[in-house]
């Protein structure tokens, strides 16, 4: 009986220190087989309502252990309520010069999250779209299993 006492004292605990109030919007969408070809844009939509305020945009990538790289570059494409179009290219080192993944894992799968933009302005209020697409030479990466955006309020 004690045992299951501490078990739900320890899962409380994990839940609220796993929540972050600063997280305005975090989506993973899941890659097809594992299999990311060059022309699969993943999309991503979310509102901003305080443009006076300032964010953290991140980049959650979760990859199979066969990943083949120890990087991945991606293009990014972002358009404002207004319809501005901003792109940039991003590169995530995902494993050290010995070839250690550098993102948490379980078992075969590695989580990784790249912070993208620090200090960042949303000047409008309003819907904002990014589109990500992988930048690798091959034209289909393996053992991509999910890639993510999340935008982070940052604390004054």
């Amino acid at each position: 009986m004690q045992f299951k006492s501490i078990a739900i004292v320890f899962c409380l605990f994990v839940t609220l220190v796993s929540c972050d109030s600063s997280t305005v919007f975090e989506e993973n969408l899941r890659i097809k087989n594992a299999s990311w070809e060059r022309n699969e844009k993943a999309f991503f939509e979310f509102e901003i309502n305080g443009s006076a305020a300032i964010y953290d945009l991140y980049l959650n990538f979760r990859h199979g252990g066969d990943y083949p790289y120890q990087n991945i570059y991606l293009f990014i494409e972002s358009k404002s309520p207004s319809g501005k179009i901003a792109k940039d290219t991003a590169q995530m080192i995902l494993a050290n010069n010995k070839g250690r993944w550098m993102g948490k894992g379980i078992g075969d799968i590695f989580d990784y999250q790249f912070r993208f933009k620090q200090g960042r302005l949303f000047p409008e209020n309003g819907n904002y779209y990014f589109e990500i697409e992988q930048a690798m030479r091959e034209e289909t990466l393996e053992n991509v299993v999910d890639i993510g955006i999340a935008v982070k309020k940052v604390n004054d």
